[in-house]
């Protein structure tokens, strides 16, 4: 049967921790991990989008957020999130998910699909992105990182 890509459900929020975890953020708490997970469900700006395979097993995630931009004059679409299990990998998975999330980002309107990797992922290293048609931009990510209040 191979690959099914479908949006998430809140059915998939421990298999999504699972797949979290295994990307680098063991530190993530599973109650505040579920509380987001549910919050991105119901957002009305945002999708979640699993793979799942012949077992009904969740084997990867996106997370998929839609924006209008002035500078495009059009919606941008982000993937916020993007991960396959790692027993997975090298199967087409990350493939067929990163299809599904830029069929989705079609639907929405999108001008632009960006995404954000670290260099020191193995898929930036195996330039699976490039492979799938995205480009580097020439940009720099600039952030500044917050704690949250207590009991937030």
């Amino acid at each position: 049967m191979g690959t099914l890509i479908r949006l998430a459900t809140e059915n998939d929020v421990q298999a999504a921790f699972k797949l979290m975890t295994d990307l680098g953020y063991p530190d993530v708490e599973l109650a505040r991990f579920a509380e987001t997970y549910h919050a991105v469900l119901e957002h009305p700006t945002m999708l979640l989008i699993v793979a799942e395979d012949e077992n009904e097993n969740v084997i990867g995630l996106a997370t998929i957020s839609n924006r209008p931009q002035l500078r495009l004059t059009g919606n941008l679409v982000t993937i916020d999130e993007f991960v396959v299990a790692a027993d997975a990998r090298g199967k087409g998975v990350g493939r067929e998910l990163l299809k599904g999330a830029i069929a989705m980002a079609k639907k929405l309107g999108a001008r632009r699909v960006e995404l954000e990797s670290s260099r020191e992922r193995e898929s930036y290293r195996r330039e699976f992105y490039i492979k799938n048609g995205f480009i580097e931009a020439d940009s720099a990510v600039m952030r500044i990182d917050y704690e949250l209040p207590e009991g937030w």
